[in-house]
């Protein structure tokens, strides 16, 4: 269910998902685990520890054609962190 305005409040730990070109054709995902002493919105995140990486070809990237089986990777591998964070991974 979508809020219509932001709380403004965070957790302090959560996961960043950034990419870098490796100037061979590929970019690298990469998802890193981040810790914040301020829960909220405007928050300063830290780096905590690296989680895990994916490579993959720029041009399926930037036509956003990756196979459907990799869009999912990415999301559960997201997902699952986020709940191990907080405790709730089963």
């Amino acid at each position: 269910m979508p809020m219509d305005v932001d709380d403004g409040k965070r957790p302090s730990l959560g996961v960043v998902v950034s990419l870098l070109d490796l100037g061979d054709g590929t970019c690298r995902v990469i998802l890193d685990e981040v810790r914040s002493d301020k829960p909220q919105r405007d928050a300063s995140w830290q780096f905590e520890c690296f989680y895990t990486h994916k490579r993959f070809h720029s041009r399926q990237l930037d036509d956003m054609s990756l196979p459907v089986g990799e869009y999912q990777g990415l999301g559960e591998a997201v997902l699952a962190r986020l709940l191990a964070l907080n405790g709730r991974l089963k």
